[in-house]
């Protein structure tokens, strides 16, 4: 992996996926590899709200990455599971996605069951890493999240990235049930669930990002 360098501004998100898998297998292993490409793009399409919602959290996750000093081979995981951290998702009914309402409890129940499905669908790519950030994405770092209630430092590390990267993009984009906050809004909002939600060390990297950074929606 480290021989294959990234430029956001002239390559999409899957043709990324499509070298950093495919450049190292041989042709037999690269069915599943499609697969699974193929079912992200899915899960993203049922959802027109999450337009791009993979590939931004999959960039910032990367740039946040970068920012903590994670190794190239870490940094490389938390990209590929920005991309298929919602992977899970398509086996998530369509009219939850796009529920003009907050979800009951009882819906949120079948919503979460996306990450431990994300999870699963990664399996055949024999990357744990990479699994294990799409499956535990959601856990808090206070210990109440899901899908296996994991705290602190037991959180894989990639996982804490992509919560705050998701987390982020969710707050500044527009859902069936409410409108987009401002960039100003979601920072602070970050900034106060920093030590609860959030790994402070995380939150300090994505500040610091943000410092950097004219519009971080972009």
């Amino acid at each position: 992996m480290a021989g294959i360098s990234w430029d956001a501004e002239l390559d999409t998100a899957w043709q990324v996926v499509d070298r950093l898998y495919k450049v190292s297998i041989s042709a037999d292993e690269k069915g599943p590899v499609d697969k699974i490409i193929a079912r992200a793009h899915a899960a993203e399409a049922q959802n027109p709200y999450r337009k791009d919602h993979s590939w931004k959290v999959s960039k910032l996750g990367h740039q946040l990455a970068i920012q903590a000093g994670l190794p190239l081979a870490s940094v490389w995981e938390v990209l590929a599971a920005g991309l298929f951290h919602d992977v899970g998702m398509i086996h998530v009914p369509q009219h939850l996605l796009l529920k003009h309402a907050p979800l009951t409890p009882e819906e949120f129940e079948i919503v979460k069951g996306h990450a431990v499905w994300g999870g699963k669908i990664l399996e055949p790519l024999k990357e744990e890493g990479i699994e294990r950030i799409v499956r535990h994405h959601h856990e808090r770092y206070d210990g109440t999240g899901y899908p296996n209630k994991l705290a602190g430092e037991n959180i894989p590390q990639g996982a804490r990235i992509v919560a705050v990267a998701e987390a982020f993009h969710d707050m500044v984009s527009d859902h069936p049930y409410k409108s987009a906050r401002t960039a100003e809004d979601a920072v602070d909002e970050i900034r106060r669930c920093s030590g609860t939600q959030f790994d402070p060390k995380v939150v300090t990297a994505f500040l610091d990002w943000v410092q950097i950074h004219v519009d971080p929606r972009e």
